[in-house]
């Protein structure tokens, strides 16, 4: 077997339906063995790298499961570290196989086709773990080693192919899966100590990461044993239902803070905490992460528990029963405080809310929708309701301006039954509009939604009002991009009135092509007083 064929056999075992590729010189081994198994493993190809990149991405964001991309060395390679670096950022299992040149070469710095001086050195820095294959038979570990990192909460994960390592000949058993690997046992004497102070908490606070993203259900019973608002921003979105009672977002958080007295941060970076919500007097941090590396993060926490939050939670809501204590029902005053919260979104940032409206009219409820960094999209990620996890997909603090609407055919692709949505400004859209050709020929039936302002918006308004109307280099020049998609063999129309975008959408979701929505829009308010708040 050659090491390529036990590549492609190691994706198989490991449940991989799915690849997300470019052919090329070093890989040429690898395709040849994906065409012969290609009646079990689909491959996609694209028309850029950063495409297949972030097609894996969305697989990965949209189910959890693996999202498994290949390329070339060199360009190729350097072509993804945008969606590889969002994918770090969001913890997404992505799988990146990456060619390399031949072993005896590499580190030579001999000018070899594609050769980086350090690749290994960089797809390190872009992964939480990485290997290099050096012999054929080696391959199914190493491999089945990257799928018990992902597993394990190591994600994104990297593996260097040698072209010469791919062609060699070897002995090479049967191969099988990597068993998930167990969870370290938690602390339980933590877990008793985190129980107890949350349980004489007179008002805690939780804040919720996609680190918590697979333990929606422990969640919601500490939650609702301490009648605990739950913050929730970014990949923690949907863990808690938006519409459950006790589910609020930083704005409404900012307004509890300087009056909670524990704060409980779950699987995320607690950024908005540490970074402008300054510790009070007598406040205390409860964390608990997969990874020690958070805990260090804006001070060292009163109490810290390692280990995955669905185990952990489980454990802690047990301990909590074992108390019988009952806390006050917090429900009507947090009702209160989210009708206040959504009268002043719609208040101060109208034109944004009435596409988010438009959204939620048209919509079916297991949509996904993939929101750029453009100004209905970032009001979108903090505002549209969503019920489950994985249902709203952003770059997490990456910020990756251009990332959407890639991202939204691999979630699509995973996801084929399930209305996909893009919200993308005409800026960002054009890093990526030429994958229009790869939805069309794979039949990928995404719908776009294209705001034009005719500008990088959130630069011009900054350059505007920050710093005295020096506007440089954020005005575009745009297509058509009715007629650009079009050329592409997409449906496209255009919408001006959020009415009008309500019946785009129910019409571009019953198309057999992928569909596009031109949306042309004034300037829009500044929206970041809302959306990243300072703590009262």
């Amino acid at each position: 077997m050659s090491g390529a064929e036990a590549a492609v056999a190691a994706l198989q075992v490991h449940g991989i339906d799915t690849v997300f590729g470019l052919p090329g010189f070093q890989l040429d081994q690898l395709f040849c063995a994906l065409h012969d198994r290609k009646d079990r493993l689909r491959v996609i190809n694209a028309r850029h790298e950063q495409g297949v990149a972030y097609m894996a991405l969305g697989y990965a964001q949209a189910t959890g499961r693996a999202g498994v991309y290949a390329v070339v060395p060199g360009p190729g390679f350097l072509n993804t570290t945008a969606a590889l670096s969002t994918a770090y950022a969001c913890g997404a299992p992505v799988l990146a196989l990456v060619g390399q040149i031949e072993t005896a070469a590499i580190g030579r710095g001999s000018g070899e086709f594609h050769e980086l001086p350090d690749q290994s050195g960089v797809l390190e820095r872009l992964t939480r773990w990485c290997g290099l294959a050096s012999r054929a038979h080696d391959v199914p570990a190493l491999l089945a080693e990257a799928f018990g990192r992902l597993a394990a909460g190591q994600a994104p994960v990297g593996v260097e192919l040698p072209m010469d390592v791919l062609a060699q000949s070897d002995a090479i058993g049967t191969i099988k899966p990597q068993p998930r690997p167990a969870e370290p046992a938690i602390d339980r004497e933590a877990v008793r100590a985190a129980a107890k102070v949350l349980d004489g908490a007179r008002a805690p606070l939780i804040f919720v990461g996609g680190g918590a993203i697979d333990a929606a259900g422990d969640l919601k019973h500490v939650a609702e044993f301490l009648q605990s608002p739950v913050v929730s921003h970014r990949q923690g979105r949907g863990i808690l239902d938006s519409r459950d009672p006790l589910s609020i977002g930083p704005y409404e958080g900012s307004k509890l803070w300087a009056g909670s007295d524990v704060v409980l941060a779950v699987g995320t970076r607690f950024h908005s905490a540490w970074k402008g919500w300054h510790l009070r007097p007598g406040q205390k941090v409860i964390r608990i992460d997969r990874g020690t590396a958070q805990f260090s993060r804006g001070g060292a926490p009163d109490l810290a528990i390692t280990g995955d939050a669905k185990v952990v939670l489980s454990s802690l809501a047990e301990e909590l029963e074992w108390s019988g204590r009952r806390h006050t029902s917090r429900k009507d005053e947090l009702a209160r405080l989210k009708l206040w919260a959504a009268s002043q979104f719609e208040r101060r940032l109208a034109p944004q809310m009435a596409f988010v409206g438009s959204l939620r009219s048209a919509l079916p409820d297991d949509a996904i929708l993939v929101a750029d960094y453009t100004q209905v999209g970032y009001v979108a990620a903090a505002t549209f309701p969503v019920d489950r996890p994985r249902r709203m997909i952003t770059p997490g603090y990456q910020g990756t301006l251009g990332f959407a609407f890639a991202t939204a055919l691999g979630a699509k692709v995973a996801c084929p039954d399930r209305a996909v949505v893009a919200l993308v400004g005409d800026g960002g859209f054009l890093f990526t509009a030429n994958e229009l050709a790869t939805a069309v020929m794979h039949g990928i039936r995404t719908v776009t939604i294209v705001f034009v302002d005719g500008a990088y918006g959130n630069v011009r308004r900054a350059q505007e009002i920050d710093y005295g109307g020096k506007v440089i280099a954020s005005d575009l020049h745009n297509p058509d991009f009715v007629r650009f998609a079009e050329s592409f063999g997409a449906a496209a129309r255009c919408a001006r009135t959020p009415d009008e975008l309500v019946d785009c959408l129910a019409w571009a979701m019953a198309q057999d092509v992928p569909a596009v929505i031109e949306v042309p829009v004034a300037n829009m308010p500044d929206p970041w007083a809302l959306l990243e708040p300072v703590a009262a």
